[in-house]
């Protein structure tokens, strides 16, 4: 049987016009210390972060270690993380050696501070930022 959709878009209106969502639908909770993002200043990470940290890294490819290492900040809930040079690899596509470069400039410029433990993965600590207000921000 074939279908008649000749007039399928002849009509006096919208039909979804006066639609309105279900009664009961909840809204999503956030969770305990979920950071309320203004879209304004953020573009994957928080809008400051990137603007202190571009002009202290030298290619794409530091600038991207930096979204990174913020980024697994986040996912492991911590000031502290450690990053796997292996991982790094497979998950980014990036060197090990593009990324000593670019945690040695952050860690210079005094944004990071970095623990070596021989061959083992370094262990990253981020400061805050200068005027950050609390802990949870850089």
């Amino acid at each position: 049987m074939k279908n008649d959709f000749s007039n399928l878009f002849i009509g006096d209106g919208d039909d979804l016009a006066d639609a309105k969502p279900p009664k009961n639908r909840e809204t999503p909770k956030k969770g305990r210390g979920a950071a309320k993002a203004d879209p304004a200043h953020f573009i994957g990470c928080p809008l400051r972060w990137f603007n202190v940290v571009r002009p202290i890294l030298r290619s794409r490819d530091e600038l991207a270690i930096a979204l990174f290492l913020y980024r697994q900040r986040i996912v492991q809930g911590s000031l502290t993380i450690t990053i796997a040079n292996g991982r790094l690899s497979s998950e980014v596509g990036i060197s090990r050696y593009t990324k000593y470069r670019a945690i040695k400039r952050l860690e210079n410029a005094g944004i990071i501070t970095v623990r070596r433990d021989g061959s083992k993965a370094a262990v990253i600590t981020f400061r805050r930022l200068h005027g950050a207000r609390k802990e949870g921000q850089l």
